[in-house]
């Protein structure tokens, strides 16, 4: 018969790792959900009027908690040419889920312009879109974003597109 001695130590040291190893993964499931995604950018709807350019921005917040942005930064491309820039220390919050609606008031580029009244003269039925940027959250960091599509005009509404 072997020594209960010799049999104790083995059978603590598997317990206090079984119980370690439950520890770590209760932890791991707890972290209330996904964290850190960056949030999915999309323009809803542009108006210019000479080289003021508004844009509605919609921020969909991927993970289940809230969203703090400390800081806005966009930048928007039409085939591959600079429409237009924002950058703006903006605080607000998007839901676990949830969206929000930024409205971004920007002066758009001669080159973004000139594409713009070629798709509203009908010289081309859609322009290529590139919408890229970040938030800044004080708990995520920098989130960065990409959203490509195509933007068209809204027949009948003379420099509005969607």
């Amino acid at each position: 018969m072997t020594p209960k001695t010799a049999e104790a130590p083995t059978l603590r040291l598997a317990l206090v790792l079984c119980l370690a190893l439950a520890t770590a993964w209760l932890g791991a499931c707890s972290s209330g959900g996904v964290r850190g995604e960056a949030p999915f950018a999309q323009v809803t709807g542009w108006r210019i009027d000479g080289h003021d350019l508004q844009a509605s921005l919609r921020l969909r917040n991927v993970n289940s908690e809230t969203l703090v942005v400390d800081e806005l930064y966009v930048n928007i491309e039409l085939d591959g040419t600079l429409l237009a820039q924002h950058q703006a220390r903006q605080r607000f919050e998007i839901a676990a889920n949830g969206f929000e609606t930024v409205e971004l008031a920007m002066t758009a580029s001669d080159a973004g312009v000139a594409a713009l009244q070629r798709l509203q003269a009908g010289e081309t039925g859609s322009l290529r879109t590139a919408i890229t940027g970040h938030v800044t959250s004080p708990d995520e960091g920098r989130l960065e974003f990409r959203r490509d599509g195509h933007i068209y005009t809204v027949p009948g509404r003379p420099g509005e597109f969607r």
